[in-house]
């Protein structure tokens, strides 16, 4: 049977290499629950298994010398049989292995005090615990970092840090965005935002400061408070362009209006001043000649005394267009809030005729404390999105108003016109 001295060189060379890697092995599970903390009698254990094998070890190469000839290292494996220890390594190195895979399972699964750095180093933001005398308990590499960047140091103590962080320390590169926030501008180009948040419970007294990269949003809102002050110029422009384009609209219709009647009435004179000439029939000069009156009450606002006749003559005006007037309630007979009655409704008809297409228009009039309230509307076509007062109805505005009456106009969901017209002298 050969024994361990006896066998060839080569084998030991093999034992021993699997010693050595078995003792590496014992090493690396050793601090690994000594790190993690696995208990006193699992550390104990694999500390006992490691000095036996060490002890093992110096056999071997006791032996090993022996056998090679040097006589005053006596052996201490000559008797014991090459296979033992063959298939011992065998097992113990097996064994090893399935414990190095425990640990890593274990080390995966539970946390530690590496786990935690690890991970903080990870996380993208900086992150840094103080305690109340200013000594950093905890930081990870962006913080470190960070600070490296504002205080020109590591980061050993956190009120030099804090320092600058409040603005009583003036740092060459970096410009404070927003004092409130703790946004500051780096000499690299970024932009960060400091948190602080004071513990509470078991970690009562520690403060725990949080940097956040807000390069991008910060230069994105920028980018959005330019747009909308371009925006808000852009707003106004339009704004002064619509009211200069409101007026022109306003005086274009008003001399298209003029216009209108001034051909009306030089038409009407022609046409009287032929009839006389050529002594046309008495009916035919009665129709040219409430031509002509319309024509002056448009133009310059004269109206006829008797408002019920005035009123009488609008509704047949309008049914010579296709419109019928239907009134509801009393209608003011005084001089002044009859003649912008009239006029409303005049509009209100022209504007029935040339916008809604409609057949009716309704008007109710009552009386109230203060004056008279009269409602216009029809049965057209809904007014468009968006419409506006067009020149008549502010014309008809500025009359109502230069008398102390009040005008609303509404075009959703259909169009209405209020007039709140006061009392005359002569009514009160």
């Amino acid at each position: 049977m050969y024994s361990y001295v006896t066998y060839s060189v080569k084998l030991h060379n093999i034992l021993m290499v699997l010693m050595e890697i078995g003792l590496v092995l014992e090493l690396w599970i050793f601090f690994s629950r000594l790190i993690r903390s696995a208990g006193l009698k699992k550390i104990m254990r694999i500390g006992i298994l490691f000095l036996m094998s060490f002890v093992l070890m110096c056999f071997f190469l006791n032996d090993h010398r022996y056998q090679l000839g040097e006589n005053n290292h006596p052996s201490f494996l000559l008797k014991i049989p090459i296979w033992i220890f063959l298939t011992g390594m065998s097992l113990l190195i097996i064994y090893l292995c399935l414990l190095v895979r425990n640990e890593i399972l274990a080390c995966r699964k539970n946390i530690s005090a590496w786990s935690v750095k690890e991970t903080m180093d990870d996380v993208p933001c900086g992150v840094c615990v103080s305690d109340s005398c200013g000594h950093v308990v905890l930081s990870n590499k962006k913080m470190r970092e960070l600070s490296r960047m504002l205080t020109g140091a590591p980061l050993q103590n956190y009120e030099d840090l804090k320092q600058v962080l409040d603005g009583n320390k003036s740092v060459q590169g970096v410009t404070r965005l927003s004092p409130e926030k703790g946004v500051l501008y780096l000499p690299n180009g970024t932009v960060w935002m400091f948190q602080n948040y004071m513990l509470a419970e078991e970690v009562e007294g520690y403060l725990q400061t949080v940097a956040f990269d807000v390069t991008e949003i910060y230069f994105n809102s920028e980018k959005i408070r330019m747009k909308n002050e371009k925006l808000e110029l852009l707003n106004q422009k339009l704004k002064k362009m619509y009211e200069q384009i409101d007026e022109s609209i306003r005086e274009q219709e008003t001399l298209k209006m003029k216009m209108q009647v001034h051909d009306s009435l030089g038409c009407c004179l022609l046409t009287i001043r032929r009839m006389l000439e050529g002594n046309k029939e008495p009916d035919y000069m009665k129709n040219q000649l409430e031509i002509l009156k319309q024509s002056v009450y448009i133009l310059s606002g004269i109206t006829q005394d008797d408002t019920e006749k005035q009123y009488e003559e609008s509704i047949k005006h309008a049914e010579k267009l296709g419109v019928s007037v239907e009134i509801e309630g009393e209608l003011c007979d005084e001089h002044q809030v009859a003649l912008i009655t009239d006029k409303a409704i005049r509009e209100c008809v022209t504007n029935c005729i040339r916008h809604a297409h409609g057949r009716r228009v309704y008007v109710q009039s009552h009386k109230t404390r203060e004056g008279w309230k009269v409602c216009i509307t029809n049965d057209g076509e809904r007014p468009k999105e968006g419409s506006r007062e067009g020149g008549g109805l502010s014309a008809l505005r500025e009359v109502v108003e230069r008398d102390g009456g009040e005008m609303t106009t509404k075009f959703e969901p259909e169009f209405l016109l209020v007039l709140k017209l006061p009392f005359s002298e002569t009514e009160e």
